[in-house]
C-alpha cells in the first residue's frame, strides 16, 4: 500500500491514461468504406453538376411522382442530408452560403418565426454573363458574430485554376459568390432547349443549379413535377462523365432531414456516408464542399469543416427510402415531444416518491415496504434512459404511431432492467439494485458509442440530427446520465474489490474501479469513438476523486491541482493524436487543434461559451437548476450541520457512499461547465441522480449493518428520505 500512496494522484492519472491507450492500441475503428473511397479517388477531375431543390425530402420521391429523380437514385447513391447551419431552420440562402464557404453560414439573423432573408442577385451592367449578389457586406458582418468564421468564394475555386464555375439560378449565384458578391458566370434560368442546356453545362467544369423552393401548400406537387422534368433534362444534357448531385438545399419553414443523391463513378447503387456523421445514409451539408473539390481532383482547402462523401453498398432502393423516411420521422418525434418528456419524467418521479413516503409512513413493516417501493421506483426510473436507447434496436420510426412505439418499448425495457436489478444476487446489497441499473446504462451507452451511436438517434436522451449538429458520441442529454452511471458503477466495482479479506482488498478495489473508469473515459473521449470533450473534462477528475477515496489517499492541494487539470490534459492528448493521426477519427477534436495551429480557434471557443450561457435561459425551469445544484452540494458537504441524519448515518455505515455521490455531483457540475449544452447536462442528469441517491441513502442507512448499531449512534430517521 505504500507504493499506491507514494504514487499519489500522478500515478492514478498516468495509470488511467495508460489503460485508455491500451484499450485502443490496436487498429482504429474504421469509418466509411475503403473500396468506395478508392473508386471515388479514380473518379477525380470530372465535371460536377450540383442541383439544389430546397425542401426536398424522401417522402416527396417516388417512381410515379418523380420518375427522373427516382431513376437517378436507382443508379446512384442515396442518403439523408443534414442542412443545419447557424439557425435551427436553415433558410435557402443559408444553405447555399454554407456550401459556398464549406462552413456554417447564414444570410442574417432570424426572428422567432424563422423568417428567412433572401439575397438579391443582379446582372452586372455591361458585363454579359456576370452577376453580383447584393448585401454581401451585411452577410460578412453578421457571420463575423456567429463564431463559425466562414470565408466566401471557396466553392468556386473547386473548378480549378483558370477555370470557371457556372451559376444557374439565384441560389447557385449565392453559392459561387466571393466576399464582394461577384459571380463570374451566371444565368438566371435553365436554357429552354436541350442543345442550349448541353452547351451551358459544358461551358464550365463546375455548375451549380438552383431549382427553387418546394412550397408546403397544395402547389407542392406541381412544383415538384416541374423540378423533376428539369432534372431529367439536366441529366440528359450533362457531360457523360459528370458527377451529378441532387440535394434538398435547406428547409422550408421547419427543420427536416433532406434528400441527397449522388450519381457518378464510385456512387453506383450505394448508400452515402461520411466521417463527419459516421452514420449510414447520412451526410452533412458541410460535406458537400470538400466532396466537390475531391470530385474535381482539386486539393481540399484547409479550414473546411466537412468530410468527403463516401458510398457503402446499398440494398433495394424502396427499402433504403423507407429507412431514411423513418430516420426523419424519428427526429421529428424527438423535436416534438422531448421537452415535454423530461418535464413529465421529472414530475412523475417527484409525485411517485412523495406518494410512497405518505402511504408507507411509519416504522417496522411500513418502513421496510417504503424502502422496497423507493428501491423499485428508483431503479426503474433510472433505467428509462437505457430502455429508450435499446428501443432503437427496433426501427420504431418506420412504424405507425412511432412515438407510441418508442415509449412503449422503452418503458417496457426499463421495467425489465429494473426487474433484473431487483431479482439478482446483489438485491440485498445496499448498492446492488441501483448500481446494477447504472452498470447496464453505462454498458448500453458505452457500447453504442463505440459501435457508431445508432441507438441514440431520435431517443429522448440521445441525438437530434436536425438540431444539435452532433451525429455520434455521447449526446448532450446523455452526458449527465452517462456520468452518473459511470461513477456509481465504478464505486460498486470498487466496493466489490475492496470486500476481499486477504489484505489485497484496497488494491483490488482501486483496480476494479479504475477499469470501469478507463472504459468509460475511452468510450466517451477517444476520437474514434465518442470524441466528447466536455464529458472527458468532467469525468476524469471525478473518477480520480473516487479512486482516491477507495485507495484512502488524502487529496492535498498539489494533488487537487493535478485532479483539476487531469481532464484537460487527457482531452489535449486525444486531440493532438487525432490531429496527427486522423485515421483514428477523424473528429472535431483534431479539427480544433487545426484551428489552434492556424489561429482560428477563437470563434469556436466564443461560440461554445455563448451556447453554455444561453442554456440558462432556454426554458422557464432552467434557472432553478443552479439552485438545486448548490443545495445538493451543500447537502453532500455538510450533512450533519443541515441535520440530514439519515444521510449522515448512512455515510458512517458505508464510507464510500459520500465520496461516490460527491463524484457524481462533481462530474455533472463539470459537465455543465465544460460542455456547450451547459445546464441541460444537469437537467438530464437530475431525474436519474436524485432518485438513485435517495435509494442508496435509505438502503444503506437501513441495511443489515445498521441493525447492529445502537440507535443513539446510528441516529436513523427512517420516516424521511435523506433526513429531517
Amino acid at each position: 500500500m505504500k507504493r499506491i500512496r507514494a504514487g499519489g494522484m500522478t500515478g492514478l492519472l498516468l495509470g488511467l491514461a495508460a489503460a485508455a491507450l491500451a484499450v485502443v492500441g490496436g487498429p482504429a475503428l474504421a469509418k466509411g468504406t475503403g473500396a468506395a473511397l478508392a473508386e471515388g479517388a479514380r473518379a477525380t477531375g470530372r465535371p460536377v453538376v450540383l442541383i439544389g431543390l430546397t425542401g426536398l425530402r424522401w417522402q416527396d420521391i417516388s417512381p410515379a411522382g418523380t420518375p427522373a429523380i427516382w431513376r437517378l437514385a436507382e443508379a446512384g447513391a442515396t442518403g439523408s442530408l443534414v442542412t443545419t447551419s447557424v439557425h435551427t431552420v436553415t433558410c435557402p440562402d443559408d444553405a447555399w452560403l454554407t456550401v459556398n464557404a464549406g462552413n456554417r453560414a447564414a444570410a442574417g439573423p432570424q426572428n422567432r418565426h424563422h423568417r428567412c432573408l433572401s439575397l438579391e442577385v443582379q446582372p452586372v451592367p455591361g458585363e454579359p454573363g456576370r452577376a453580383r449578389v447584393l448585401g454581401m457586406a451585411g452577410v460578412l458582418k453578421y457571420n463575423g458574430t456567429t463564431g463559425y468564421e466562414p470565408s466566401f468564394g471557396v466553392l468556386a475555386k473547386a473548378a480549378g485554376p483558370g477555370k470557371c464555375a457556372m451559376a444557374i439560378g439565384s441560389g447557385a449565384a449565392v453559392a459561387l459568390a466571393g466576399n464582394a458578391g461577384k459571380v463570374a458566370a451566371y444565368r438566371p434560368d435553365l436554357p429552354a432547349s436541350g442543345a442550349a442546356l448541353r452547351s451551358a453545362l459544358a461551358s464550365c467544369p463546375l455548375t451549380a443549379i438552383d431549382l427553387g423552393v418546394l412550397p408546403v401548400n397544395a402547389a407542392r406537387a406541381a412544383r415538384l413535377a416541374a423540378a423533376d422534368r428539369a432534372i431529367a433534362a439536366i441529366t440528359a444534357a450533362a457531360p457523360p462523365d459528370a458527377v451529378i448531385a441532387v440535394a434538398g438545399m435547406g428547409d422550408n419553414y421547419s427543420p427536416h432531414l433532406r434528400a441527397i443523391i449522388v450519381s457518378g463513378p464510385g456512387y453506383h447503387h450505394g448508400q452515402l456516408t461520411s466521417a463527419s456523421t459516421r452514420q449510414p445514409a447520412l451526410v452533412a451539408i458541410t460535406d458537400l464542399t470538400p466532396s466537390i473539390f475531391a470530385w474535381r481532383g482539386q486539393p481540399v482547402p484547409a479550414g473546411l469543416t466537412g468530410s468527403g462523401i463516401l458510398a457503402d453498398p446499398r440494398g433495394s432502393l424502396p427499402g433504403a427510402v423507407k429507412a431514411m423516411v423513418g430516420q426523419d420521422v424519428a427526429n421529428q418525434v424527438y423535436r416534438s415531444i422531448v421537452g415535454w418528456f423530461f418535464l413529465y419524467y421529472a414530475v412523475a418521479e417527484v409525485v411517485f416518491f412523495a406518494v410512497i413516503a405518505l402511504v408507507f409512513k411509519g416504522e417496522g413493516e411500513r418502513r421496510r415496504r417504503r424502502i422496497a417501493w423507493y428501491t423499485g421506483a428508483g431503479v426503474v426510473g433510472a433505467a428509462v434512459p437505457a430502455g429508450t436507447f435499446l428501443a432503437g434496436l427496433v426501427p420504431w420510426g418506420e412504424l405507425a404511431h412511432p412515438a407510441l412505439w418508442l415509449y412503449l418499448i422503452g418503458f417496457g425495457l426499463a421495467g425489465l432492467i429494473g426487474a433484473a436489478a431487483l431479482a439478482g444476487p446483489w438485491r440485498k446489497e445496499p448498492f446492488g439494485p441501483p448500481a446494477f441499473t447504472c452498470a447496464v446504462t453505462l454498458a448500453v451507452i458505452g457500447l453504442d458509442v463505440m459501435t457508431g451511436s445508432r441507438l441514440q438517434v431520435g431517443a429522448p436522451f440521445g441525438l437530434s440530427l436536425v438540431e444539435a449538429g452532433r451525429y455520434y458520441g455521447v449526446g448532450n442529454n446523455a452526458l449527465g446520465v452517462y456520468a452518473v452511471a459511470a461513477m456509481l458503477t465504478a464505486a460498486w466495482a470498487g466496493m466489490a474489490g475492496r470486500a476481499r479479506q486477504d489484505g489485497t482488498g484496497r488494491a483490488r478495489g482501486v483496480a476494479a474501479a479504475g477499469a470501469v473508469a478507463a472504459c468509460a473515459v475511452v468510450a466517451s473521449g477517444w476520437p474514434g469513438f465518442g470524441a466528447k470533450v466536455g464529458g472527458t473534462i468532467a469525468m476524469v477528475p471525478a473518477f480520480l476523486v473516487l479512486l482516491a477515496a477507495i485507495a484512502k489517499i488524502r487529496i492535498t492541494p498539489r494533488r487537487g491541482l493535478l485532479i483539476a487539470v487531469s481532464g484537460l490534459v487527457l482531452v489535449a492528448a486525444f486531440a493532438v493524436l487525432d490531429y496527427l493521426l486522423p485515421a483514428i477519427g477523424p473528429s472535431h477534436l483534431g479539427g480544433f487543434v487545426g484551428q489552434v495551429v492556424h489561429g482560428r480557434a477563437g470563434g469556436t471557443l466564443q461560440r461554445k461559451i455563448s451556447s453554455n450561457l444561453h442554456s440558462l435561459t432556454e426554458t422557464w425551469f432552467t434557472p432553478v437548476i443552479p439552485v438545486v445544484v448548490l443545495v445538493t452540494g451543500l447537502m453532500l458537504g455538510w450533512p450533519q450541520r443541515l441535520r440530514l441524519r439519515t444521510f449522515a448515518a448512512a455515510s458512517r455505515l458505508e464510507p464510500l457512499l459520500r465520496p461516490a455521490l460527491f463524484a457524481v455531483w462533481l462530474a455533472v457540475v463539470l459537465g455543465w461547465l465544460a460542455d456547450d449544452s451547459g445546464v441541460s447536462v444537469v437537467a438530464a442528469a437530475l431525474p436519474v441522480a436524485l432518485p438513485i441517491a435517495i435509494v442508496l441513502v435509505v438502503r444503506t442507512a437501513n441495511s443489515t449493518a445498521a441493525e447492529s448499531v445502537p440507535p443513539s449512534r446510528a441516529n436513523l430517521c427512517p420516516s424521511g428520505a435523506l433526513g429531517e
